[in-house]
């Protein structure tokens, strides 16, 4: 009884709204017309996305985007929680000084971005033309040659943290016999890390990589201040595409139909991650 007003909220905002979502994916539902009937079409969404050239350039821009930034946030995280586990003066500070950029909300760092990478004023623009790096007004935000990768810049700095955080917690629990053994065998740092510290961190590392990219699959606040999808359709990830088909074109069937696919992908790296924490319960038992 006592979880029954949690169960009932979760329910609510949840589960209610996504069996909503499949109905109205089955059906011809547009706002834009509120006086047309309601038909059942079946599953006409679901294969007309499939043909649908602006669905299949929203899923590889975002594939484009988000797959770079998780990859490079693994490699910064593990790199910055190998930093972090080691004894030095200050740690306690670095260790909460890290997470300030995870702890801002995405408006406000897609507004200091936009501000960052301007042509007008930007620091980076200033700072590359005292370095004598480029003219010192590259168009980032605008160039479809830099505009994703500034995209994927502004996501490390924001979201290697919180990868940072999870390695550090896997590293501080991993046992220090096998550590201590490696080390009276003379083993280097690299073979320490390759041969003991990689095996046991690796569940952990299969679960962060999995809630990390279930995370940038939502990725919109940030890229909605930042490009707005632009220039033309070369930063529209895939939850910018559904802020357009839904509340702007009213297209409320297709675009519950594009949401279905969303939630798949997410559901499937959740049992990614589920597993991957069974497997370090079983190897840790």
């Amino acid at each position: 009884m006592l979880l029954a007003p949690a169960i009932a909220l979760t329910f609510g905002l949840r589960v209610v709204p996504m069996l909503l979502a499949a109905g109205m994916s089955t059906t011809n539902m547009n706002l834009a017309r509120p006086y047309d009937p309601v038909r059942f079409v079946g599953a006409d969404n679901y294969s007309a996305l499939l043909r649908s050239t602006d669905f299949h350039d929203a899923v590889w821009t975002t594939a484009a985007i988000i797959g770079p930034a998780v990859v490079l946030e693994m490699v910064g995280g593990i790199a910055l929680a190998l930093w972090l586990a080691r004894p030095f003066r200050g740690r306690r500070f670095a260790r909460g000084a890290m997470l300030a950029p995870y702890l801002l909300t995405p408006i406000v760092i897609g507004n200091y971005f936009r501000m960052f990478y301007s042509v007008e004023f930007g620091q980076l623009n200033y700072f590359l033309g005292l370095l004598g790096l480029g003219s010192g007004h590259t168009p980032w935000l605008t160039d479809p040659g830099t505009v994703r990768w500034a995209i994927v810049a502004m996501e490390v700095w924001h979201t290697t943290p919180f990868v940072a955080l999870l390695c550090l917690a896997g590293l501080m629990s991993i046992p220090h016999e096998p550590l201590e053994a490696a080390l009276v065998d003379g083993a280097t740092p690299w073979t320490r890390f390759r041969y003991v510290v990689l095996p046991l961190l690796a569940p952990i590392l299969v679960a962060t990589l999995a809630l990390r990219a279930m995370d940038a699959l939502q990725l919109f606040d940030e890229v909605f201040v930042l490009t707005g999808g632009g220039p033309g359709h070369l930063s529209e990830v895939f939850n910018l595409y559904l802020y357009k088909q839904g509340f702007r074109q009213f297209e409320l069937g297709p675009t519950s139909a594009a949401a279905g696919f969303l939630v798949a992908a997410v559901a499937l790296l959740g049992l990614v991650a589920a597993q991957a924490h069974h497997w370090h319960a079983r190897r840790t038992a």
